[in-house]
């Protein structure tokens, strides 16, 4: 494999390793030829089929200023931080079905070396004592392959848990020790070897050669990596979905439905158990139809509303409130 220096250590957000994943698919890879480079990152990532919000503790990421982000391949959202290292390996497309083994087992056998016994399970995760301490994500297109993953050195299990996880504290107590049953940190097992320590031997282990990104491309890349910063890449990119608010106020209950497609609100439906001062709620609804679903947008378009002429004792207060923790975005 091909060691790729891309002389961005201590950037702790991933969009400029999506940009050069992008650019080694695109513009480095050969035939016969396999890329790899590390990366850290802090903060949760996505998969481009998720909905961000379903997948956080919107609440408790708010709180801590935890980051959030979306990558460019499929699979579950993950949580990592300056304790854990990121691995990208990119190679052309294969004639046979594509297997993460394949490509994984030259980091088991690495660890292999230091004494440290590593298995490969399921889909795409390696294991250490029967528990997870590497998952993977995998994308293929016409230029070739790209699998990047996770390698907890000594990652924060607990804020993993709480940024992740649904507010309930009940449920989120039962998820630390569920988790803590069911991953690892590699830390505990390689004889007082440093996580720079490690992310060097891993480099010098499993590649032969160096490329070295150069200035020009440094800030091709970093022009690039903007559009993974980007509020589209991340929200627009959602697939459809239903968003379902609800609230108890002294004048009744509310629940109110969004359809949600491309960032944009394509239906709204309102019910409760409230009293309308009008026929119906279309006076409500249809100002929100077709608008951007964010929360500064939905706080402009209630500004232009007079809510207490259409829900007898309600204030546009109370149903601005319903979306407190419907976006992840800072509410002000």
């Amino acid at each position: 494999m091909i060691l790729i220096k891309h002389h961005n250590e201590g950037n702790l957000e991933p969009y400029f390793y999506f940009a050069l994943e992008k650019y080694v698919l695109e513009h480095l890879l050969k035939d016969n030829e396999t890329y790899f480079f590390t990366w850290r990152i802090k903060g949760i990532v996505s998969g481009k089929n998720q909905v961000i919000e379903n997948e956080i503790n919107i609440p408790y990421v708010k709180e801590h200023n935890v980051k959030f982000f979306r990558r460019p391949t499929g699979g579950g959202s993950v949580y990592a931080d300056e304790n854990n290292t990121m691995f990208t390996i990119i190679t052309k497309r294969s004639g046979q079905n594509f297997s993460f083994k394949n490509y994984l087992v030259k980091i088991t056998d690495a660890f292999k070396k230091l004494g440290v016994n590593l298995d490969f399970s399921g889909r795409n995760d390696i294991l250490l004592d029967g528990k997870k301490v590497s998952g993977n994500a995998f994308l293929q297109n016409k230029y070739g392959m790209l699998m990047h993953g996770t390698m907890m050195y000594d990652l924060d299990i607990e804020t993993m848990v709480r940024a992740l996880n649904p507010p309930d504290e009940k449920l989120i107590s039962k998820g630390i020790a569920s988790v803590r049953s069911r991953v690892n940190n590699l830390k505990p097992y390689l004889n007082g070897m440093s996580h720079d320590e490690l992310v060097s031997y891993l480099e010098t282990e499993l590649t032969s050669s160096v490329y070295e990104i150069n200035q020009e491309e440094v800030e091709q890349l970093k022009k690039d990596a903007k559009f993974y910063a980007s509020s589209e890449w991340l929200y627009r990119s959602q697939p459809e979905y239903t968003q379902k608010l609800s609230k108890r106020f002294d004048w009744g209950h509310i629940d109110m439905r969004f359809n949600i497609k491309s960032g944009m609100i394509q239906n709204v439906d309102i019910t409760g158990d409230f009293f309308e001062l009008k026929e119906d709620l279309k006076s409500l609804e249809k100002p929100l139809l077709n608008q951007v679903w964010s929360y500064a947008s939905i706080k402009d378009i209630l500004n232009s509303i007079e809510v207490d002429k259409i829900i007898l004792n309600a204030t546009n207060e109370d149903i601005l409130a319903l979306f407190d923790n419907a976006f992840i975005e800072t509410n002000n």
